[in-house]
């Protein structure tokens, strides 16, 4: 009995260190844990006004360049249609002055084909001198009135363009109104609702881009040599998939970004050195495609 006793002592003494050699923590390839994030988008407008349409809520797909918000667009079109109509009168105007100046031009010219004959029969002693100069006086003013009235011509032509470029501007004010998303992804936040009024620049949506994840982790200076941009690493996670035997996952993720910085390492943050040295902060992407990610899961960092 004594004998058995002893046995079951030794083997009972031994089960932790044969559960800490079994732990998926405890293998090589294990680098710490990490929790799931998502690359978020602000969808905001840059015009002013009641939002009168939104088309999408929290939770929902977006697809980049759907449309999902439309802002007030009437104080605008009013505007828009108070510049067509000084424009039509504008136009109106420029017609009526460039047939004022071509009559003009006209004058003109028959002025002085009558002060070339008068000035022959002056010369010819046929005709007075006066009559001359009254002539001469009379182009010289009718040139002057030309030159005053293609002056004016081109100073509506100048309005034209400024009245273009307002239209041009609230054109864009007007498309600016219609609010597309930047990216395919989901609805994580919704910030405004209908009737609210929004400012430019202050967001209405949150988009998360869920097709592509980012999983930031940390390690301490002996391990930061093993990993470099480009290299593909493991993202564990548990799952209760129905049909799969294998509760544990395993997705490939690449190493895109490494901090040159040290930190003191996340309370939140597991990795088999002390919490209170430094590490330094690496980011990974994985792929998504089908959506076993989530934003916020508790993921575990395996070397490939």
């Amino acid at each position: 009995m004594m004998i058995v006793n002893r046995i079951a002592c030794v083997i009972l003494s031994g089960l932790p260190a044969l559960f800490f050699a079994c732990s998926p923590t405890n293998s090589k390839d294990f680098v710490g844990s990490a929790v799931v994030e998502t690359q978020t988008y602000q969808i905001a407008t840059t015009a002013q006004g009641t939002i009168v349409a939104l088309f999408k809520d929290e939770g929902q797909q977006v697809a980049k360049g759907e449309l999902v918000a439309v802002m007030d667009t009437i104080p605008l079109v009013l505007r828009l249609n108070e510049l067509s109509a000084a424009l039509g009168e504008l136009t109106r105007n420029i017609a009526a002055k460039r047939d004022e100046v071509s009559s003009q031009e006209s004058g003109v010219q028959g002025v002085e084909r009558e002060y070339k004959r008068i000035a022959k029969l002056v010369q010819e002693g046929s005709a007075p001198s006066q009559q001359k100069d009254n002539l001469q006086t009379q182009a010289e003013s009718s040139t002057l009135l030309v030159q005053a009235n293609k002056a004016t011509l081109s100073s509506l032509q100048a309005k034209i363009t400024t009245i273009n470029a307002q239209r041009a501007e609230l054109l864009d004010q007007v498309s600016r109104c219609y609010v597309h998303s930047p990216a395919t992804g989901v609805v994580l936040t919704k910030y405004k609702n209908l009737g609210e009024v929004a400012l430019p620049g202050n967001p209405v949506f949150e988009l998360g881009k869920y097709d592509t994840m980012q999983i930031d982790f940390y390690v301490t200076q002996p391990m930061l040599p093993a990993f470099t941009l480009g290299q593909t690493v493991r993202v564990r996670l548990d799952t209760e998939m129905p049909g799969r035997k294998d509760k544990q996952v395993f997705l490939p993720a690449q190493v895109t970004w490494i901090s040159s910085d040290a930190e003191f390492s996340p309370k939140n943050i597991q990795t088999r050195e002390s919490r209170n040295e430094l590490v330094f902060k690496i980011r990974a992407l994985a792929a998504n495609a089908e959506g076993q990610l989530k934003r916020g899961l508790p993921v575990e960092i395996w070397r490939q």
